[in-house]
């Protein structure tokens, strides 16, 4: 039996906002909007650009989140396992004992340092995040410290206290001289800068 107009429009709506349909929108929406934020900056990726990359509407915006905050925090938590899961992935391919050291030289590369959208979410937002209101601020901070702990293992120090605080020195450190790299407009005298950067922080932290 044919369908009648208004069978077929309760069926294309019940295939078009499915539980699963209505998922991987989500999933794309953070994956556009956590590369998008690194390159461009929340402030200038507004609700509209990120919503168009993916090809949906921006009154489909409010079907997934609650705000641009919520979405925020939610592609820097996507950003931060993104870049979590591959240094995860250095550190393990890396010799016995180089780990660090290959995470190092992995994070000031130029690769690194071209190719913001993809990278570090300090080097990339740094400064946003730290004018953003305390309760998202909040929300950050459990992202990042499940990031501290996934790279934890690789930092040295005899002590949990000991392998945070080189944490906590090492990595904002080498955000810190990313972001001065991508500043510098000169091709050879960011590398130059990149090269200086890793050969101090693995004498420092990775050589034993």
């Amino acid at each position: 039996m044919a369908l009648t107009g208004i069978r077929v429009r309760a069926y294309s709506q019940s295939m078009r906002y499915s539980p699963e349909h209505k998922a991987q929108n989500h999933e794309n929406i953070l994956s556009v909007a956590a590369r998008s934020f690194r390159e461009h900056g929340g402030d200038s990726s507004g609700i509209g650009t990120v919503m168009k990359k993916v090809g949906l509407t921006k009154g489909g915006f409010y079907r997934h989140f609650e705000s641009k905050d919520d979405l925020f925090v939610e592609a820097v938590a996507r950003a931060f396992d993104e870049m979590g899961s591959g240094m995860l992935k250095i550190a393990k391919a890396a010799p016995e004992g180089q780990a660090l050291r290959a995470i190092i030289e992995h994070y000031l590369s130029a690769r690194h340092a071209n190719s913001p959208g993809m990278g570090c979410v300090f080097s990339a937002l740094g400064p946003e995040l730290a004018r953003k209101p305390l309760s998202v601020r909040k929300r950050i901070e459990a992202s990042r410290q499940a990031y501290r702990e996934r790279l934890l293992p690789f930092v040295p120090g005899q002590t949990r206290e000991e392998k945070v605080a080189k944490f906590q020195l090492l990595f904002p450190s080498m955000a810190g001289v990313l972001t001065a790299a991508r500043l510098t407009p000169s091709p050879q005298s960011r590398e130059q800068m990149l090269m200086e950067a890793r050969s101090f922080f693995i004498k420092c932290f990775a050589e034993e």
